[in-house]
């Protein structure tokens, strides 16, 4: 019983993310986890483990089925496999923290609450390296639950993994008041935990400038295909030149189209296409859009401000399986085999700030914004995030939800407004933080009006990066070390 318990409380931590947003229930799956754990058997431990990561994972991955099935010649049941498959793999860093911890207390004869810190503590360091390792996959991390929460505030400081480690060691100091235990080091604990969280609450990191940027945010609602004839382009361009020709009353700053609405690279239409749109703009309007450009025989993801071409972002972190295929010499006859063959964008090298007006943007293309490390700004002078993507691949799951939580996010981490588009959605206008202002539903054609006040500066965590954290950790552990081997020490 104990162990489909471990199963279910892992996947009733993903209820705490959207569209659910029950955050109390992460802060109690942990608990029970904690409770459940039985680091003195090595064998136990792994078994709950994986059950925790595996129903934990199962929310975040499932959607891929339909990615693989509709986007490639896999069959169901392959499909199904590699997912499977990957969920093992992913499980593999959440179940290492605790196999880690169970054999040092065995074999140490550490304090089992000893152990369970030095659990926290690696539950973090095996997240960030989930995010670092084969190109990363950062999505899921623990500390999403801090969304709209009262844990919001550690966003801009210790990201979202340092929400990761507050979460575990909450529930760790909770089970100790209770139980009565080991209240000389939780208390303090607990009253550095407090100190901590007043001295950065409400606080504006950023500051806003004296300019303000009106944006019109368009959703065309077109569906992902395999293949492209030229009746569908042409239909798409329909759409868009529709909805962007009735600006003039507005007038906007900039107008944002999504990630590569249409398949054409922007150079080969450039003059027949984008010059007729902006001709029905106004002058002072800025169309950006993302595109596929091609650059001396290559093609990139790209942001483009179609109306200064010159400010144009490419794509850095590639989609594996989606923009390139890994070690496709080596492993081309697997990839026949299964049915998989998609062409190789190329990885672009240069910064992701773009000049639209009179304002810089931080540009993200799709899968970048689930990277917090690598969304971090470190221009001061960048006035928002602007993001491109693409969730049609999805289908009618929870990703197009959970994705746009990793722009929610991006935007408290940099405290910086964050204006998205999708291209069948989540189009989205959130503020610095992390509140949604306005959006457009999933599998909606429309489009946002508003305005949103630009901010400089940096947060402490674009200014320093995860090292706030590294240290923050490092004195934990230092602390725990300390009281839990006291004796040991004396000796």
């Amino acid at each position: 019983m104990k162990y489909l318990v471990c199963f279910f409380i892992g996947w009733m931590y993903t209820l705490s993310f959207s569209p659910y947003n029950v955050s109390l229930l992460s802060l109690v799956s942990i608990l029970v986890l904690l409770l459940f754990l039985d680091l003195d058997s090595l064998k136990d431990s792994t078994i709950k483990a994986f059950l925790f990561s595996s129903g934990y994972f199962l929310s975040g991955t499932y959607w891929l089925e339909n990615v693989i099935r509709q986007y490639s010649e896999v069959g169901y049941i392959l499909s199904i496999i590699i997912i499977l498959f990957f969920i093992l793999y992913l499980s593999i860093f959440i179940a290492l923290p605790i196999i880690i911890s169970s054999y040092l207390k065995i074999n140490l004869k550490l304090h089992e609450n000893y152990s369970l810190i030095i659990m926290s503590i690696l539950m973090v360091f095996f997240e960030i390296i989930r995010a670092e390792i084969f190109t990363g996959y950062s999505w899921h991390n623990f500390g999403q639950a801090g969304i709209g929460s009262p844990l919001e505030y550690f966003f801009p400081v210790i990201g979202v993994h340092g929400i990761t480690l507050i979460i575990f060691l909450s529930a760790l100091i909770i089970i100790n008041i209770i139980r009565s235990k080991n209240l000389k080091f939780f208390l303090p604990l607990l009253t550095i935990f407090l100190l901590f969280y007043f001295s950065i609450y409400s606080k504006d990191w950023t500051f806003e400038s004296s300019k303000m940027a009106s944006i019109t945010i368009i959703q065309p609602n077109t569906s992902n295909k395999l293949s492209y004839d030229k009746e569908e382009t042409i239909k798409r361009m329909n759409i868009l030149s529709n909805m962007s020709s009735d600006l003039t009353v507005n007038s906007p700053d900039i107008v944002l189209w999504p990630e590569a609405p249409l398949v054409v690279p922007y150079n080969n239409i450039k003059k027949s296409f984008y010059e007729n749109i902006l001709s029905k703009m106004p002058s002072s309007t800025s169309l950006v859009t993302g595109s596929f450009y091609e650059d001396n025989g290559n093609i990139y993801n790209t942001i483009i401000n179609v109306s200064d071409p010159s400010n144009l972002y490419h794509k850095k972190h590639l989609v594996p399986f989606g923009e390139y295929l890994p070690f496709r010499e080596i492993m081309s006859s697997i990839y026949n085999f299964i049915g998989i063959n998609i062409y190789d964008l190329s990885k672009g090298k240069i910064s992701n700030v773009i000049k639209v007006n009179e304002f810089k943007a931080y540009s993200l293309i799709c899968y970048e914004s689930i990277f917090s490390k690598e969304s971090l700004i470190k221009i001061s002078e960048a006035d928002f995030i602007l993001n491109v993507s693409n969730d049609g691949w999805f289908g009618d799951s929870l990703a197009p939800y959970q994705h746009l939580d990793a722009l929610r996010m991006r935007a408290l981490e940099n405290q910086r407004y964050a204006i998205r588009s999708a291209n069948n959605g989540i189009s989205a206008i959130i503020s610095p933080y992390g509140n949604i202002i306005n959006f457009i539903p999933y599998n909606k054609t429309g489009l946002i009006n508003a305005s949103i006040v630009a901010r400089n500066g940096y947060t402490p965590l674009s200014r320093y990066g995860y090292s706030t954290l590294y240290i923050f950790t490092f004195l934990i552990f230092i602390y725990a070390s300390i009281y839990f081997n006291i004796k040991a020490f004396k000796r």
